[in-house]
């Protein structure tokens, strides 16, 4: 992690059959969706996009042995980039798509993250997964994906100063609600990936750039599972 949290960690969550799904964006095109307090990131001139499918499972606040009622498993499809705040680099995110009415409610009401209902399934074979997630959220664009990925090499950890390790390695996002920047710091060991082959189907996720940017092969790496450690969002500014 980059800070020290202020606070011991809150819950417990399982990340399941997580897929990375890294395009390089222009600067200049993404530039103006992101909120003039944040830094957007580059790596050798690019600034990235990421669409990120999973399964979160065994969802438990600290001190309770059992997981948590209405979200102890739920389906997420987020987009994200990458940023820095006040020198410390964290990860920006544009929407959330989740199955859980309880997950969905709570995280826009309690520190304004856009998450939004969608219908979403996954399949699991002896080789392959299968993804789906359809938005229903009212007035919200109905963003439709669709996923089929498998792994096809052995797990590794991503070298230090490689693209992946900077895209991977991120233990905090930064969001603005109302007129307070806010940090919600994450943990969790070092992310061992496997590369996969991917074939991908997507409407209006990322409706705000030009869909010419998705046309050419995604960065794709997969994680069976991963346990991470959330903790309370700190103020870290104000928005001006």
């Amino acid at each position: 992690m980059t800070d020290q949290p202020k606070w011991p960690w809150l819950a417990e969550q399982r990340w399941d059959d997580l897929l990375f799904i890294h395009w390089p964006i222009p600067y200049e095109d993404l530039r103006p969706h992101v909120p003039e307090q944040f830094e957007l990131e580059t790596f050798n001139g690019d600034a990235w996009i990421s669409i990120v499918p999973f399964q979160g499972n065994k969802n438990r606040f600290r001190g309770m042995p059992t997981p948590i009622p209405f979200v102890s498993s739920f389906l997420e499809l987020n987009v994200r980039t990458y940023i820095r705040y006040k020198g410390e680099p964290g990860v920006y995110f544009f929407s959330f798509d989740a199955d859980s009415n309880a997950a969905v409610a709570g995280a826009r009401t309690v520190v304004s993250l856009p998450y939004m209902k969608a219908k979403m399934s996954i399949k699991r074979t002896m080789q392959e997964v299968l993804f789906r997630s359809q938005r229903i959220q009212k007035n919200a664009h109905s963003a439709r994906f669709y996923a089929r990925y498998r792994p096809t090499s052995q797990a590794s950890f991503a070298k230090f100063g490689s693209l992946t390790h900077w895209l991977a390695e991120r233990y905090c996002l930064f969001n603005i609600k109302g007129d307070k920047v806010l940090k919600g710091p994450i943990n969790h060991s070092p992310w061992k990936l496997q590369e996969a082959e991917l074939e991908v189907e997507m409407d209006d996720l990322v409706p705000f750039l030009p869909q010419k940017h998705f046309s050419a092969a995604p960065l794709v790496h997969y994680s069976k599972t991963k346990k991470v450690h959330f903790y309370p969002f700190e103020t870290v500014g104000e928005k001006k």
